[in-house]
Protein backbone atom coordinates (compact mmCIF):
# COMPACT_ATOMS: atom_id res chain seq x y z
CA UNK A 1 0.00 0.00 0.00
CA UNK A 2 2.55 2.10 0.94
CA UNK A 3 4.63 1.44 -2.27
CA UNK A 4 1.64 2.18 -4.04
CA UNK A 5 0.65 5.59 -2.66
CA UNK A 6 4.40 6.61 -3.48
CA UNK A 7 4.66 5.72 -6.66
CA UNK A 8 1.28 8.26 -6.80
CA UNK A 9 2.76 10.74 -5.67
CA UNK A 10 5.79 10.57 -8.12
CA UNK A 11 3.76 10.15 -10.89
CA UNK A 12 1.53 13.43 -9.67
CA UNK A 13 5.28 15.25 -9.59
CA UNK A 14 6.28 14.15 -13.26
CA UNK A 15 2.77 15.19 -14.42
CA UNK A 16 3.47 18.49 -12.71
CA UNK A 17 6.58 19.01 -14.69
CA UNK A 18 4.96 17.95 -17.64
CA UNK A 19 1.92 20.39 -17.37
CA UNK A 20 2.91 23.49 -15.68
CA UNK A 21 4.92 26.23 -17.68
CA UNK A 22 6.14 28.75 -15.05
CA UNK A 23 6.90 32.33 -15.85
CA UNK A 24 9.00 33.34 -13.03
CA UNK A 25 10.20 30.58 -10.33
CA UNK A 26 9.63 31.47 -6.96
CA UNK A 27 12.32 32.50 -5.38
CA UNK A 28 13.07 31.14 -1.55
CA UNK A 29 16.25 33.02 -0.70
CA UNK A 30 14.47 36.66 -1.45
CA UNK A 31 15.54 38.82 0.87
CA UNK A 32 13.28 42.20 1.48
CA UNK A 33 16.35 44.09 2.20
CA UNK A 34 15.05 46.28 5.05
CA UNK A 35 17.68 49.50 6.29
CA UNK A 36 18.30 49.91 9.87
CA UNK A 37 16.83 53.62 9.34
CA UNK A 38 13.57 53.60 7.99
CA UNK A 39 13.21 56.07 4.49
CA UNK A 40 11.57 59.01 4.12
CA UNK A 41 8.88 60.25 0.98
CA UNK A 42 8.21 63.97 0.55
CA UNK A 43 5.15 64.82 -0.72
CA UNK A 44 4.42 68.45 -1.75
CA UNK A 45 1.05 69.31 -3.83
CA UNK A 46 0.77 71.83 -6.11
CA UNK A 47 -1.56 73.56 -4.05
CA UNK A 48 -0.28 73.43 -0.65
CA UNK A 49 -3.38 71.55 0.67
CA UNK A 50 -4.14 68.24 1.82
CA UNK A 51 -7.61 67.65 1.06
CA UNK A 52 -6.51 65.21 -1.95
CA UNK A 53 -5.51 63.22 0.79
CA UNK A 54 -7.86 63.72 3.99
CA UNK A 55 -11.36 64.00 2.09
CA UNK A 56 -11.41 61.47 -1.00
CA UNK A 57 -13.93 58.50 -0.70
CA UNK A 58 -14.12 55.79 -3.12
CA UNK A 59 -17.70 56.52 -4.79
CA UNK A 60 -18.82 53.05 -4.64
CA UNK A 61 -17.96 53.21 -1.01
CA UNK A 62 -20.08 56.68 -0.38
CA UNK A 63 -23.34 54.98 -2.46
CA UNK A 64 -23.20 52.05 0.12
CA UNK A 65 -23.04 53.98 3.58
CA UNK A 66 -25.94 55.77 1.83
CA UNK A 67 -27.66 52.41 1.81
CA UNK A 68 -27.26 52.70 5.72
CA UNK A 69 -28.45 56.12 6.50
CA UNK A 70 -24.65 57.48 6.00
CA UNK A 71 -24.94 60.79 4.91
CA UNK A 72 -21.93 62.11 4.26
CA UNK A 73 -20.99 63.14 0.42
CA UNK A 74 -17.40 62.44 0.01
CA UNK A 75 -15.29 63.49 -2.96
CA UNK A 76 -14.19 60.46 -5.57
CA UNK A 77 -10.39 60.21 -5.42
CA UNK A 78 -8.16 62.43 -8.09
CA UNK A 79 -5.14 63.24 -8.73
CA UNK A 80 -3.00 66.28 -7.25
CA UNK A 81 -0.13 67.71 -9.17
CA UNK A 82 2.96 66.68 -6.67
CA UNK A 83 6.34 66.86 -6.18
CA UNK A 84 7.84 64.15 -4.82
CA UNK A 85 11.45 63.51 -3.09
CA UNK A 86 12.78 60.43 -1.81
CA UNK A 87 15.01 59.85 0.92
CA UNK A 88 16.63 56.13 1.20
CA UNK A 89 17.54 53.85 4.14
CA UNK A 90 21.16 55.45 3.86
CA UNK A 91 19.74 59.25 4.08
CA UNK A 92 20.67 59.86 0.41
CA UNK A 93 17.92 61.85 -1.33
CA UNK A 94 17.21 58.96 -4.30
CA UNK A 95 14.78 61.50 -5.81
CA UNK A 96 14.59 65.13 -5.59
CA UNK A 97 11.23 66.91 -6.46
CA UNK A 98 10.20 64.17 -9.10
CA UNK A 99 7.38 65.56 -11.08
CA UNK A 100 3.92 63.47 -9.83
CA UNK A 101 0.52 62.53 -9.55
CA UNK A 102 -0.63 61.72 -6.28
CA UNK A 103 -4.36 60.10 -5.58
CA UNK A 104 -5.69 58.27 -2.65
CA UNK A 105 -6.32 54.60 -3.78
CA UNK A 106 -8.28 51.34 -2.39
CA UNK A 107 -12.10 50.25 -1.53
CA UNK A 108 -13.37 50.11 2.33
CA UNK A 109 -9.61 51.80 3.42
CA UNK A 110 -10.91 55.12 1.80
CA UNK A 111 -12.88 55.35 4.40
CA UNK A 112 -10.59 55.49 7.11
CA UNK A 113 -8.64 58.61 8.38
CA UNK A 114 -5.35 57.64 7.12
CA UNK A 115 -5.66 56.51 3.51
CA UNK A 116 -3.53 54.45 1.10
CA UNK A 117 -2.10 56.29 -1.72
CA UNK A 118 -1.21 55.90 -5.31
CA UNK A 119 1.99 57.96 -7.02
CA UNK A 120 2.26 58.08 -10.97
CA UNK A 121 5.21 59.70 -11.70
CA UNK A 122 5.54 61.66 -15.16
CA UNK A 123 8.96 59.94 -16.02
CA UNK A 124 9.98 56.15 -14.86
CA UNK A 125 11.47 56.21 -11.63
CA UNK A 126 13.51 53.38 -9.62
CA UNK A 127 12.02 53.34 -5.83
CA UNK A 128 13.51 51.99 -2.90
CA UNK A 129 15.57 49.62 -4.72
CA UNK A 130 12.35 46.97 -5.41
CA UNK A 131 12.44 44.98 -7.83
CA UNK A 132 16.35 44.96 -8.45
CA UNK A 133 16.09 48.75 -9.06
CA UNK A 134 14.05 48.87 -12.19
CA UNK A 135 12.04 51.75 -13.13
CA UNK A 136 8.41 52.32 -13.16
CA UNK A 137 5.52 55.62 -12.85
CA UNK A 138 3.26 53.98 -10.68
CA UNK A 139 4.10 52.70 -7.11
CA UNK A 140 1.42 52.17 -4.08
CA UNK A 141 1.19 53.55 -0.40
CA UNK A 142 -0.25 51.16 1.82
CA UNK A 143 -1.56 52.72 5.20
CA UNK A 144 -1.46 50.02 7.80
CA UNK A 145 -4.11 51.54 9.07
CA UNK A 146 -6.19 48.41 11.01
CA UNK A 147 -2.96 46.43 10.92
CA UNK A 148 -1.22 47.46 14.42
CA UNK A 149 1.64 45.28 13.78
CA UNK A 150 2.56 47.42 10.84
CA UNK A 151 4.22 43.75 8.87
CA UNK A 152 0.93 42.17 7.80
CA UNK A 153 1.24 42.97 4.14
CA UNK A 154 5.13 43.04 4.20
CA UNK A 155 5.11 39.34 5.68
CA UNK A 156 2.44 38.45 3.07
CA UNK A 157 4.22 39.63 0.37
CA UNK A 158 7.33 38.55 2.09
CA UNK A 159 6.45 34.78 1.70
CA UNK A 160 4.23 35.16 -1.74
CA UNK A 161 8.13 35.93 -3.12
CA UNK A 162 9.50 33.07 -1.31
CA UNK A 163 6.68 30.37 -2.67
CA UNK A 164 4.72 31.63 -5.62
CA UNK A 165 5.21 31.50 -9.35
CA UNK A 166 5.01 34.22 -11.46
CA UNK A 167 4.58 37.73 -10.08
CA UNK A 168 4.83 39.19 -6.26
CA UNK A 169 5.02 42.77 -5.48
CA UNK A 170 8.15 43.72 -3.94
CA UNK A 171 7.89 46.00 -1.09
CA UNK A 172 9.39 48.32 2.02
CA UNK A 173 8.41 50.36 4.60
CA UNK A 174 8.18 54.06 4.12
CA UNK A 175 7.54 57.41 6.62
CA UNK A 176 5.55 59.83 4.59
CA UNK A 177 5.60 63.66 5.05
CA UNK A 178 2.49 65.77 2.77
CA UNK A 179 3.28 69.15 2.72
CA UNK A 180 5.44 69.54 5.47
CA UNK A 181 3.23 68.00 7.57
CA UNK A 182 3.88 64.25 9.04
CA UNK A 183 1.59 61.47 7.76
CA UNK A 184 3.33 58.30 9.68
CA UNK A 185 4.75 55.43 8.15
CA UNK A 186 3.04 53.65 5.30
CA UNK A 187 4.16 49.98 3.27
CA UNK A 188 5.82 51.01 0.12
CA UNK A 189 5.17 48.80 -2.81
CA UNK A 190 4.18 48.40 -6.70
CA UNK A 191 1.25 48.79 -8.36
CA UNK A 192 -0.46 45.71 -9.42
CA UNK A 193 -0.28 46.23 -13.51
CA UNK A 194 0.60 44.41 -16.51
CA UNK A 195 4.30 45.42 -17.66
CA UNK A 196 7.26 43.50 -18.48
CA UNK A 197 8.91 43.96 -14.96
CA UNK A 198 6.04 43.22 -13.22
CA UNK A 199 2.91 41.08 -14.54
CA UNK A 200 4.62 39.78 -17.64
CA UNK A 201 1.84 38.90 -20.26
CA UNK A 202 1.47 39.90 -23.72
CA UNK A 203 0.30 43.57 -23.72
CA UNK A 204 -2.01 44.87 -26.85
CA UNK A 205 -0.31 47.42 -29.07
CA UNK A 206 -2.62 50.93 -29.28
CA UNK A 207 -5.81 50.27 -30.56
CA UNK A 208 -5.22 46.32 -31.53
CA UNK A 209 -8.38 44.86 -31.26
CA UNK A 210 -7.59 41.07 -31.39
CA UNK A 211 -8.05 38.92 -28.85
CA UNK A 212 -4.51 36.73 -28.64
CA UNK A 213 -3.10 39.34 -25.82
CA UNK A 214 -2.88 38.73 -22.26
CA UNK A 215 -5.51 38.98 -19.64
CA UNK A 216 -5.03 40.82 -15.54
CA UNK A 217 -8.23 39.46 -13.81
CA UNK A 218 -9.20 40.14 -10.26
CA UNK A 219 -11.95 38.31 -8.69
CA UNK A 220 -13.56 41.21 -7.07
CA UNK A 221 -17.07 41.82 -5.38
CA UNK A 222 -16.52 45.78 -6.77
CA UNK A 223 -16.38 44.96 -10.04
CA UNK A 224 -19.01 47.05 -11.16
CA UNK A 225 -16.76 49.64 -10.39
CA UNK A 226 -14.47 48.82 -12.21
CA UNK A 227 -14.42 50.38 -16.25
CA UNK A 228 -13.75 46.90 -17.72
CA UNK A 229 -15.83 43.91 -15.54
CA UNK A 230 -18.11 40.90 -16.54
CA UNK A 231 -19.74 38.06 -14.39
CA UNK A 232 -21.50 34.82 -15.30
CA UNK A 233 -24.20 32.64 -13.42
CA UNK A 234 -22.53 29.70 -11.93
CA UNK A 235 -24.93 26.80 -10.89
CA UNK A 236 -24.76 24.14 -8.23
CA UNK A 237 -22.71 23.94 -5.29
CA UNK A 238 -19.50 23.15 -3.84
CA UNK A 239 -18.45 20.09 -1.08
CA UNK A 240 -15.80 21.60 1.33
CA UNK A 241 -12.78 19.93 2.98
CA UNK A 242 -15.60 18.60 5.85
CA UNK A 243 -18.18 17.44 2.95
CA UNK A 244 -20.25 20.33 3.84
CA UNK A 245 -22.73 22.05 0.68
CA UNK A 246 -21.42 25.71 -0.47
CA UNK A 247 -22.56 27.27 -3.06
CA UNK A 248 -21.12 28.61 -6.02
CA UNK A 249 -21.27 32.74 -6.20
CA UNK A 250 -23.90 32.78 -8.38
CA UNK A 251 -22.86 36.43 -9.96
CA UNK A 252 -19.18 36.02 -9.61
CA UNK A 253 -17.34 39.55 -10.55
CA UNK A 254 -14.34 39.85 -12.14
CA UNK A 255 -12.56 42.62 -13.15
CA UNK A 256 -9.55 43.06 -16.12
CA UNK A 257 -7.30 44.90 -14.50
CA UNK A 258 -4.88 45.64 -17.86
CA UNK A 259 -6.43 47.82 -20.54
CA UNK A 260 -7.99 46.45 -23.63
CA UNK A 261 -8.86 48.08 -26.61
CA UNK A 262 -12.49 46.12 -27.56
CA UNK A 263 -15.87 44.75 -26.42
CA UNK A 264 -14.35 41.34 -28.33
CA UNK A 265 -11.15 41.32 -25.72
CA UNK A 266 -13.84 41.55 -23.14
CA UNK A 267 -16.01 39.52 -24.39
CA UNK A 268 -13.81 36.77 -25.11
CA UNK A 269 -11.97 36.71 -21.62
CA UNK A 270 -15.72 36.41 -20.03
CA UNK A 271 -16.40 33.72 -21.98
CA UNK A 272 -13.19 32.06 -21.56
CA UNK A 273 -13.41 32.48 -17.92
CA UNK A 274 -16.79 30.93 -17.60
CA UNK A 275 -15.49 27.72 -19.65
CA UNK A 276 -12.86 27.39 -17.63
CA UNK A 277 -15.07 27.16 -14.32
CA UNK A 278 -17.16 24.67 -16.38
CA UNK A 279 -14.32 22.01 -17.18
CA UNK A 280 -13.09 22.71 -13.53
CA UNK A 281 -16.74 21.96 -12.15
CA UNK A 282 -17.97 19.28 -14.59
CA UNK A 283 -14.63 17.36 -14.00
CA UNK A 284 -14.75 17.58 -10.56
CA UNK A 285 -18.42 17.22 -9.61
CA UNK A 286 -19.87 15.34 -12.65
CA UNK A 287 -16.37 13.70 -13.91
CA UNK A 288 -17.75 15.06 -17.56
CA UNK A 289 -14.15 15.83 -19.08
CA UNK A 290 -14.46 18.77 -21.31
CA UNK A 291 -12.33 21.06 -23.60
CA UNK A 292 -11.84 24.05 -25.91
CA UNK A 293 -12.09 23.39 -29.39
CA UNK A 294 -8.87 25.08 -31.90
CA UNK A 295 -10.08 28.91 -31.37
CA UNK A 296 -11.29 29.12 -27.68
CA UNK A 297 -14.21 29.80 -28.10
CA UNK A 298 -16.65 26.67 -27.61
CA UNK A 299 -16.26 23.35 -25.67
CA UNK A 300 -15.90 19.63 -26.63
CA UNK A 301 -15.85 16.53 -25.32
CA UNK A 302 -12.10 15.80 -23.93
CA UNK A 303 -9.88 12.64 -24.74
CA UNK A 304 -8.75 13.09 -20.86
CA UNK A 305 -9.67 10.20 -18.77
CA UNK A 306 -9.39 11.49 -15.20
CA UNK A 307 -9.61 15.12 -13.21
CA UNK A 308 -6.17 16.47 -13.35
CA UNK A 309 -5.43 15.58 -17.19
CA UNK A 310 -8.59 17.15 -17.78
CA UNK A 311 -8.26 20.68 -15.52
CA UNK A 312 -4.06 21.04 -16.47
CA UNK A 313 -4.88 21.60 -20.18
CA UNK A 314 -6.39 25.08 -18.83
CA UNK A 315 -5.02 25.78 -15.31
CA UNK A 316 -1.33 26.31 -13.76
CA UNK A 317 -1.61 23.77 -11.42
CA UNK A 318 1.89 24.54 -9.78
CA UNK A 319 0.72 28.95 -9.70
CA UNK A 320 -2.92 27.09 -8.21
CA UNK A 321 -1.47 25.12 -5.76
CA UNK A 322 1.09 27.81 -4.18
CA UNK A 323 -2.26 30.43 -4.21
CA UNK A 324 -4.07 27.96 -2.26
CA UNK A 325 -1.20 27.12 0.28
CA UNK A 326 -0.87 31.22 0.53
CA UNK A 327 -4.27 31.65 1.30
CA UNK A 328 -4.86 28.61 4.09
CA UNK A 329 -1.38 30.28 5.34
CA UNK A 330 -2.55 33.67 5.84
CA UNK A 331 -6.36 32.97 6.32
CA UNK A 332 -7.20 36.20 4.60
CA UNK A 333 -10.93 37.28 5.35
CA UNK A 334 -11.47 38.94 1.53
CA UNK A 335 -10.59 35.55 -0.32
CA UNK A 336 -14.18 34.99 -1.28
CA UNK A 337 -14.68 38.81 -1.76
CA UNK A 338 -11.72 40.58 -3.83
CA UNK A 339 -8.12 41.18 -4.36
CA UNK A 340 -7.58 37.39 -6.40
CA UNK A 341 -5.88 37.62 -9.25
CA UNK A 342 -4.75 35.59 -12.27
CA UNK A 343 -3.72 36.15 -15.49
CA UNK A 344 -4.08 34.05 -18.88
CA UNK A 345 -1.73 34.46 -22.31
CA UNK A 346 -2.98 34.28 -25.64
CA UNK A 347 -0.12 36.40 -27.11
CA UNK A 348 2.48 34.31 -29.48
CA UNK A 349 4.20 33.08 -25.86
CA UNK A 350 1.36 32.44 -23.54
CA UNK A 351 0.32 29.27 -23.01
CA UNK A 352 -3.29 29.97 -22.35
CA UNK A 353 -3.37 28.58 -19.01
CA UNK A 354 -4.89 30.36 -15.70
CA UNK A 355 -2.11 31.59 -13.99
CA UNK A 356 -2.74 32.23 -10.29
CA UNK A 357 -0.21 35.58 -9.65
CA UNK A 358 0.04 38.48 -8.26
CA UNK A 359 -1.25 38.29 -4.63
CA UNK A 360 -2.42 41.36 -2.75
CA UNK A 361 -4.18 42.98 0.29
CA UNK A 362 -2.87 40.97 3.96
CA UNK A 363 -3.22 44.04 6.44
CA UNK A 364 -6.38 42.21 7.63
CA UNK A 365 -5.05 38.55 7.23
CA UNK A 366 -2.81 36.21 9.70
CA UNK A 367 -5.30 36.57 12.72
CA UNK A 368 -5.55 40.40 12.39
CA UNK A 369 -9.87 39.64 12.27
CA UNK A 370 -12.04 36.97 13.92
CA UNK A 371 -10.81 34.42 11.23
CA UNK A 372 -8.73 31.33 12.60
CA UNK A 373 -7.62 33.61 15.42
CA UNK A 374 -5.89 30.77 16.88
CA UNK A 375 -4.20 29.64 13.66
CA UNK A 376 -5.82 26.43 14.33
CA UNK A 377 -8.39 25.87 11.79
CA UNK A 378 -8.34 25.21 7.92
CA UNK A 379 -9.60 28.35 5.97
CA UNK A 380 -9.18 28.38 2.30
CA UNK A 381 -10.74 24.48 2.41
CA UNK A 382 -13.49 25.04 4.32
CA UNK A 383 -17.48 27.37 4.23
CA UNK A 384 -15.71 30.95 5.02
CA UNK A 385 -17.66 33.19 6.98
CA UNK A 386 -19.03 36.29 5.44
CA UNK A 387 -16.75 39.80 6.28
CA UNK A 388 -18.80 40.74 9.56
CA UNK A 389 -18.61 37.06 11.08
CA UNK A 390 -22.18 36.52 10.41
CA UNK A 391 -23.21 33.74 8.08
CA UNK A 392 -20.82 31.32 7.21
CA UNK A 393 -22.05 30.45 3.59
CA UNK A 394 -18.87 31.73 1.40
CA UNK A 395 -15.92 30.66 -0.74
CA UNK A 396 -13.83 31.75 -3.39
CA UNK A 397 -14.77 28.99 -5.66
CA UNK A 398 -11.36 28.60 -7.58
CA UNK A 399 -9.86 27.96 -4.20
CA UNK A 400 -12.42 25.37 -3.22
CA UNK A 401 -13.21 22.90 -6.23
CA UNK A 402 -9.96 20.53 -5.82
CA UNK A 403 -10.06 20.61 -1.97
CA UNK A 404 -11.33 16.82 -2.17
CA UNK A 405 -9.17 15.75 -4.84
CA UNK A 406 -6.41 13.22 -3.63
CA UNK A 407 -3.93 14.41 -6.53
CA UNK A 408 -4.69 17.78 -5.06
CA UNK A 409 -3.95 17.51 -1.41
CA UNK A 410 -0.79 15.05 -2.71
CA UNK A 411 0.84 18.20 -4.58
CA UNK A 412 -0.55 20.56 -1.49
CA UNK A 413 1.94 18.57 0.63
CA UNK A 414 4.51 17.95 -1.72
CA UNK A 415 4.68 21.59 -1.94
CA UNK A 416 4.08 22.49 1.56
CA UNK A 417 7.46 20.33 2.47
CA UNK A 418 9.64 21.81 -0.37
CA UNK A 419 8.55 25.08 1.05
CA UNK A 420 9.00 23.94 4.91
CA UNK A 421 12.51 22.83 4.15
CA UNK A 422 13.56 26.37 2.88
CA UNK A 423 12.76 27.43 6.73
CA UNK A 424 10.16 30.08 5.53
CA UNK A 425 8.90 30.93 8.92
CA UNK A 426 12.25 31.86 10.72
CA UNK A 427 12.47 34.53 7.31
CA UNK A 428 9.17 36.11 8.70
CA UNK A 429 9.70 35.98 12.03
CA UNK A 430 13.14 38.16 11.43
CA UNK A 431 11.87 40.62 9.35
CA UNK A 432 8.99 41.39 11.62
CA UNK A 433 11.82 41.40 14.79
CA UNK A 434 14.32 43.21 12.52
CA UNK A 435 11.46 46.20 12.26
CA UNK A 436 10.39 46.29 15.45
CA UNK A 437 13.55 46.70 16.86
CA UNK A 438 14.68 49.04 14.10
CA UNK A 439 11.68 51.10 13.87
CA UNK A 440 9.73 51.99 16.94
CA UNK A 441 10.57 55.63 16.73
CA UNK A 442 8.69 55.51 13.40
CA UNK A 443 5.83 53.52 14.70
CA UNK A 444 5.54 55.37 17.64
CA UNK A 445 5.36 58.93 15.85
CA UNK A 446 2.53 57.23 13.39
CA UNK A 447 0.67 56.49 17.00
CA UNK A 448 1.11 60.22 17.72
CA UNK A 449 -0.82 61.20 15.19
CA UNK A 450 -3.27 58.76 14.43
CA UNK A 451 -3.74 57.03 18.09
CA UNK A 452 -5.41 54.36 16.20
CA UNK A 453 -4.10 51.41 18.59
CA UNK A 454 -5.76 50.65 20.97
CA UNK A 455 -8.85 52.38 19.94
CA UNK A 456 -11.74 50.42 19.26
CA UNK A 457 -14.16 53.14 17.60
CA UNK A 458 -12.07 53.31 14.79
CA UNK A 459 -10.89 49.83 13.19
CA UNK A 460 -10.52 47.63 16.77
CA UNK A 461 -13.94 46.55 16.18
CA UNK A 462 -13.15 45.10 13.07
CA UNK A 463 -10.71 43.19 14.62
CA UNK A 464 -10.46 39.96 16.71
CA UNK A 465 -10.22 40.16 20.47
CA UNK A 466 -6.19 39.51 20.38
CA UNK A 467 -5.25 41.83 18.17
CA UNK A 468 -7.87 44.45 19.27
CA UNK A 469 -6.03 43.88 22.98
CA UNK A 470 -2.94 44.83 22.15
CA UNK A 471 -1.98 48.36 23.12
CA UNK A 472 0.81 49.42 21.16
CA UNK A 473 3.05 48.15 17.41
CA UNK A 474 5.51 45.87 19.81
CA UNK A 475 2.73 43.82 21.51
CA UNK A 476 1.04 43.75 17.92
CA UNK A 477 4.15 42.30 16.35
CA UNK A 478 4.51 39.97 19.03
CA UNK A 479 0.74 38.59 18.23
CA UNK A 480 1.61 38.30 14.55
CA UNK A 481 4.88 36.28 15.34
CA UNK A 482 2.45 33.88 17.82
CA UNK A 483 -0.34 33.54 15.46
CA UNK A 484 2.20 32.60 12.60
CA UNK A 485 3.76 29.92 14.84
CA UNK A 486 0.63 28.38 15.53
CA UNK A 487 -0.45 28.67 11.85
CA UNK A 488 2.66 26.89 10.84
CA UNK A 489 2.32 24.29 13.49
CA UNK A 490 -0.95 23.56 12.61
CA UNK A 491 -0.41 23.01 8.77
CA UNK A 492 2.43 20.98 9.86
CA UNK A 493 0.06 18.27 11.31
CA UNK A 494 -1.75 18.21 8.68
CA UNK A 495 0.23 19.02 5.83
Amino acid sequence: MKKLLLTSVLLCSVLFAVFSQVKAEPNPDFDPNFSAVMPVIKITSETGNNDFVTKPVAKHVTEQRKTWGDIRNDPAPYYENCKVTVINGDSQAELEAAEAKVKVRGNWTTDYPKKSLRIRFSEKQPLLGMNEGRKNKDWVLLNTYKDWSFMRDATGLYLGKMICPGYTSDFKLAEVYINGEYWGVYVVAELQEVCKDRVDITEPKKDYKGTDIGYFVEYDSYYFAEKNSFTFKSSGSLKDIKGKSVNVPPDAGYAIKNEINSEEQKAFIAKYVENVWKICYEAVYKKKFLEFDSDYKSLVKSDASNVYDCVSKVIDLDSMVAAYILAEVTCDPDLYYSSFYFTVDFGPEGDRKIHFEAPWDFDSTMGNKNFCANGKELHAAIRQWDVNHKTQNKCNPWMMVFVNEAWFQDAVKDKWHAVQADKPLEKLLANIDFATENYQQNFTADQKVWKNIGKNDTVGNELCKESAGCKNQQQAAERLKKWLNARFAYLDSIW
